[in-house]
């Protein structure tokens, strides 16, 4: 019996080595991980810069034509109002079924980013967009796409950082 207390004795683990072992652990994983860091930054691996021979052209005997300038488009680029930019949720309160799939297609093709479709409790009077303070130009913008003609700010519980599309079905 006292030979087995004694091996029982020697191979407890005290309360106050489980801390040290986690302790050594972490720092071992932590080591790892910046030994991967320095590998995976290794400045050998980049692309070799092209030498100065290939980057400047030889001179040519002969004088080369001048360039002909192309005329700028005429459309002018979309200013930041006219891209769209906002994620959009869409919602059906209408009793019409898969009324706000068939919108949120037609939203995306529109070029915006549909980021929901659901049904919406409550009682809304018309199909409506309703936007944060920041995204007003963006919901006018929206509501033509889809020929909505209510356009409001949004309320609890919508969120404040996207636009909602409550139709009604009319």
């Amino acid at each position: 019996m006292d030979g087995r207390r004694r091996v029982a004795q020697r191979t407890r683990i005290s309360p106050r080595a489980v801390p040290s072992v986690a302790v050594v652990g972490a720092l071992v994983v932590l080591a790892l991980a910046t030994l991967g860091l320095l590998v995976s930054n290794d400045p050998e691996e980049a692309p070799a810069a092209a030498p100065p021979s290939a980057r400047t052209p030889a001179p040519s005997p002969t004088p080369s034509p001048e360039p002909v300038a192309t005329p700028a488009p005429t459309t002018p680029a979309p200013t930041t109002a006219e891209v769209p930019r906002a994620f959009v949720e869409v919602y059906n309160n209408s009793r019409v079924s898969g009324l706000a799939d068939a919108t949120a297609a037609r939203v995306e093709d529109a070029g915006w980013k549909v980021v929901g479709v659901d049904n919406w409790y409550g009682k809304i009077p018309q199909s409506t967009v309703y936007y944060p303070k920041k995204l007003e130009d963006q919901a006018k913008r929206l509501a033509k796409d889809l020929d909505i003609g209510r356009v409001r700010p949004a309320i609890e519980p919508m969120k404040f950082d996207r636009l909602t599309v409550i139709l009604t079905g009319s």
